[in-house]
């Protein structure tokens, strides 16, 4: 099943004056056994958005599905999840 990131949305330091929104509805589907590769400037998300894709960190809004399931579902096993994908950010991801 692919991975699929539904509206997603990330903003750090909410409801103080150093909020900074980090993803903004973002929409993503990766199927099977495809490769991708993130490209872009210092401070554009990549790390966010991969941080959210292994379950590190928790979406202000949106989801991400993983085999199907809400990985930020409560009964998810986010450990699981992080043990089939590399852990560094500067590793060739392959999903």
């Amino acid at each position: 099943m692919p991975i699929i990131v539904d509206h997603l949305n990330c903003i750090y330091e909410q409801g103080t004056n150093m909020e900074v929104a980090a993803l903004k509805d973002i929409n993503l589907v990766i199927p099977d056994g495809q490769f991708i590769g993130l490209i872009g400037h210092t401070g554009s998300g990549k790390s966010t958005l991969v941080q959210h894709l292994n379950g590190l960190i928790e979406a202000t809004s949106g989801t991400v599905y993983f085999n199907g399931e809400d990985i930020y579902d409560k009964d998810y096993d986010r450990k699981k999840l992080r043990s089939r994908q590399p852990a560094s950010e500067t590793q060739t991801e392959s999903f």
